[in-house]
């Protein structure tokens, strides 16, 4: 395993432990769930909309190239790849992120665990592929 790779994976375990701390922050809650609110419903859609784009941003930062037309970047193929994968692992642990804020705002446990285990599979099932190879200027 590279240097690149395996610095993505102290992020990733990082962001494992922020989602556990979220986890046992959101277990001290004593907030009894009532009525799902509006607010709570629009927690649950940011949360639904981080799983979807931390795929699709992900593929988007990817692919994206220099084309001709446009003013040229300092992006490589490597920056764009790191670019990818650390959006993919912030993407992942904000679910967990905004399951601790719906259990805050006296959301149901089992719909707070459902985005914990979310978070937590897509962190643990991210890989960060191979590579690029590196240019002189990284």
């Amino acid at each position: 395993m590279s240097t690149p790779e395996r610095q993505l994976r102290l992020v990733q375990v990082a962001c494992i432990l922020v989602v556990l701390t979220c986890l046992k922050v959101a277990m001290g809650v004593e907030k009894s769930p009532g009525e799902i609110t509006w607010v709570q419903w629009v927690v649950m859609a940011v949360a639904l909309w981080a799983v979807v784009s931390g795929f699709t941003l992900q593929r988007q930062i990817v692919r994206h190239s220099d084309r001709p037309s446009r003013r040229p970047t300092r992006s490589t193929p490597f920056t764009r790849w790191r670019a990818g994968n650390l959006v993919r692992l912030a993407c992942a642990t904000s679910v967990a992120l905004w399951g601790l804020v719906l259990r805050e705002n006296g959301g149901r446990m089992w719909i707070v665990n459902t985005l914990f285990g979310l978070g937590s599979l897509l962190l643990l099932i991210w890989r960060p592929g191979v590579s690029p190879e590196q240019s002189h200027s990284s």
